[in-house]
C-alpha cells in the first residue's frame, strides 16, 4: 500500500471511528429499558412524584422531541396525586438547546460516516482487501479518539460531577442546564447518578465495539500466519 493510500486509510478509519463513537451514543442515550432499569435503581418515583408509567410517558416524550418526531414537550401526568404539566418553562427552554446540539451531533455522525465510507470505497476499488485497509489505519486512526475516550473515562471515574459541569459549559451557553431539584421533574428523572450510568454504558459500548473490529481486523491474519 502506498504512503498515500495509508494515509487514506488513517483517515478513513478515524472517520468511521468517530461515527461508531456517536452512533453508541445515540443508541444507547434511546434505549427504552436503560430507562425503565434506572428509574427502579434510582427510586425514581419518589423524587418526581410520578408513576413509573408516568416516568416514561415523559422520558418517550423528551426522546421523539428530540429525534424531531414531535414539536414540543408539552406532556401531563400526575404529580404528587394532582394532574398537571410536567416540564415547566425553564426545562423547555433547555430542551430547545438540548434538540439543537443532538441534530447537529447526529448530523457530524452521518457526514464522519459518508467521508469514511467513501474513502474506505475508494481504497477497495484500488484492491486493498478488507483486513488491509484496517489493518492499516486502525491503530492510528483511532489512536485520537480512543484517547480522548480513555481521558473521559478516567476524568468521570474519578470526579464526574466536575466533568458533567464542564461538558454544560463546554456546549451550551447560558445557564438553562442548572435545574432546581424542588421545582424540575427533569432533574429528578435524570440526575447525575443516571448520566453517570449513561456515560459508561457509553464508554463500554463503544470499547466493545473496536474490540470486536480489532479481532476481526487481527486475529485471522495472524492465526494463518
Amino acid at each position: 500500500m502506498k504512503q498515500s493510500e495509508k494515509i487514506c486509510s488513517i483517515l478513513s478509519i478515524f472517520l468511521l471511528s468517530l461515527a461508531l463513537l456517536m452512533t453508541c451514543i445515540d443508541v444507547c442515550s434511546f434505549r427504552t429499558g436503560f430507562y425503565k432499569a434506572e428509574y427502579a435503581k434510582n427510586d425514581t418515583s419518589s423524587y418526581t412524584g410520578m408513576s413509573q408509567e408516568d416516568n416514561l410517558k415523559a422520558t418517550m416524550t423528551l426522546l421523539d422531541y428530540l429525534k424531531d418526531k414531535r414539536s414540543d414537550i408539552v406532556v401531563t401526568a400526575k404529580v404528587n396525586g394532582m394532574e398537571r404539566e410536567v416540564f415547566n418553562e425553564r426545562e423547555t427552554l433547555h430542551m430547545v438547546d438540548v434538540k439543537k446540539l443532538y441534530q447537529n451531533a447526529i448530523l457530524v455522525r452521518n457526514l464522519c460516516a459518508l467521508a469514511g465510507a467513501l474513502l474506505f470505497g475508494y481504497l477497495l476499488i484500488r484492491k486493498h482487501r478488507v483486513r488491509e485497509i484496517l489493518q492499516a489505519g486502525f491503530q492510528k486512526g483511532n489512536l485520537l479518539i480512543g484517547g480522548i475516550v480513555l481521558f473521559i473515562a478516567i476524568w468521570a471515574l474519578a470526579d464526574f460531577n466536575a466533568f458533567w459541569t464542564n461538558f454544560h459549559l463546554f456546549f451550551f451557553d447560558n445557564d438553562l442546564w442548572l435545574l432546581d431539584p424542588r421545582t424540575s421533574i427533569m432533574i429528578n428523572l435524570f440526575p447525575g447518578s443516571f448520566f453517570f450510568d449513561l456515560v459508561i454504558q457509553i464508554i463500554l459500548s463503544y470499547l466493545g465495539s473496536l474490540i470486536l473490529i480489532g479481532l476481526f481486523t487481527y486475529w485471522p491474519s495472524r492465526r494463518h500466519a
